[in-house]
């Protein structure tokens, strides 16, 4: 039988960069929420069997009724849930990661933001994660980095070749995942992604292949982006 995985879906963020005053989960893109058209998209991988969306807790109610309004047609046969978020990201995740009984398996965090990953790199990531129980979407960058100190200067210049984008998904073995939250719990530290605190855990990240199309819709110009893709793959709501 064909592992499934359990999705936490972090959407909890107050969409400041927007500038739109609202959640961007709620953003339409494509005539479609972007919360919808990441959950969409999660279906269609066909490796999904559960989604927990975190959202802020007085977007609960709103969040639900939309998304069963949206179900029949977008994702159907998904069992999903709304839980709320907590004040940093990785309290939201930890409080989806709550709802999770099971004593095995996989876990997946999505950024709800990520619309665009697609089958082939959640395939590429759950086949690295099975091997060594956790892994991460990412890319190569395009752009030299510079180390910057708080005066403005340039402190060093790190080899590109060796630096990556991430991305989500970031998907691990439960109990690894549970295991750096753990940690967290014992060494407080600020994260941007849960695979920096099983990092810090001790276990090991591998990384799969990611895609310059899995883009993290943050800013406006990410919504003009974002409807090229669309146009690009023939989606529509």
């Amino acid at each position: 039988m064909k592992e499934l995985l359990t999705v936490i879906v972090p959407a909890a963020g107050a969409g400041r960069r927007m500038g739109l005053g609202k959640n961007k989960a709620f953003v339409t893109v494509g005539g479609m929420p972007l919360l919808v058209l990441c959950l969409k998209m999660l279906a269609e991988t066909r490796m999904v069997r559960r989604i927990i969306m975190v959202v802020r807790n007085w977007e609960i109610a709103e969040t639900e009724k939309m998304l069963q309004e949206y179900q029949p047609r977008c994702f159907p046969g998904i069992d999903w849930q709304v839980t709320a978020g907590g004040k940093e990201r990785q309290d939201s995740v930890a409080n989806g990661l709550a709802l999770i009984t099971d004593e095995s398996g996989y876990v997946a965090v999505h950024d709800g933001a990520r619309p665009f990953a697609g089958t082939d790199v959640f395939s590429r990531t759950f086949a690295k994660a099975k091997e060594c129980g956790a892994a991460i979407a990412a890319v190569p960058l395009k752009d030299t980095v510079k180390i910057v100190d708080t005066h403005g200067f340039v402190v060093s210049t790190p080899d590109r070749s060796t630096l990556c984008a991430v991305q989500t998904p970031q998907i691990f073995e439960i109990h690894v995942l549970r295991k750096g939250y753990e940690y967290l719990k014992e060494h407080p530290f600020a994260v941007t992604d849960d695979a920096s605190l099983v990092e810090a855990s001790g276990h090991p990240v591998a990384v799969a292949e990611g895609s310059y199309e899995n883009i993290k819709v943050t800013t406006p110009e990410d919504i003009l982006l974002a409807e090229k893709i669309l146009e690009k793959r023939g989606i529509s709501g």
